[in-house]
């Protein structure tokens, strides 16, 4: 009986001590998994910018017009300046519309045109290199001066505008919103009037008489710009 209740205990004695090895074990031997965020992918600003397909964009230019219509006078160094507004399509494509004042010696004009430009290399949201391309038609007036005022206070008449051509290759630097340009370009204006023309006449004791002749006058210019403006 002893012998009998000597085993019982025993085994019940094993059976404990086995049971505490093996949770022992357990926890010293478990590997814990902590999952591990994957981080956020990397927001490219230039991306998001380039994302928008539609943006508004103006700038503001001035510069020189150099050319000449009589050259045996010289070179003619003239002003020019122009604000343009639009939109920018995609990545490289501007288009808008804008107004100007040319001066070219005794004509002044204000040109109202439509420009389209295109980035050879780089886009709106780096510096770039672009070609550009104005079209349109302009309001002339004449500056009175020396002997044009002679024998009228009006010596030039039925003044009209005409077509404007105006090609330019140029490099645009960016800063934030900011867009700094400049560029070399042709300039073409027409114009037309009519110019009254004086003879003298021997039998009419000198006294001048006038006839009136009409006139187209294509002024032809190199033109250096500079321009800032917002996107």
């Amino acid at each position: 009986m002893r012998l009998a209740f000597l085993f019982v205990w025993l085994l019940i004695t094993m059976n404990v001590m086995t049971g505490f090895s093996q949770e022992h074990n357990s926890d010293s031997d478990s590997v814990y998994y902590t999952s591990i965020p994957k981080p956020k992918p990397e927001v490219d600003e230039r991306e998001v910018k380039s994302s928008k397909r539609f943006e508004y964009f103006f700038n503001i230019q001035t510069g020189a017009l150099v050319g000449c219509n009589d050259c045996n006078k010289g070179k003619e160094f003239t002003f020019s300046a122009a604000t343009v507004q639009g939109v920018t399509i995609g990545n490289k494509f501007r288009t808008g519309i804008g107004i100007g004042f040319d001066s070219y010696q005794n004509w002044q004009t204000l040109p109202l045109f439509g420009m389209a430009s295109w980035d050879l290399i780089g886009n709106k949201t780096r510096n770039a290199v672009f070609i550009q391309m104005a079209y349109g038609w302009a309001h002339p007036w004449f500056v009175r001066d020396g002997a044009y005022s002679n024998y009228s206070s009006d010596p030039f008449s039925s003044v009209s505008g005409g077509r404007m051509i105006n090609p330019q290759i140029g490099y645009r630097m960016k800063y934030y919103n900011l867009r700094l340009s400049m560029a070399i370009g042709y300039k073409f204006q027409r114009i037309s009037y009519d110019s009254k023309l004086y003879t003298y006449c021997p039998y009419c004791d000198f006294a001048p008489t006038a006839s009136t002749a009409e006139i187209t006058q294509d002024m032809n210019r190199v033109q250096l710009v500079m321009s800032v403006g917002w996107k």
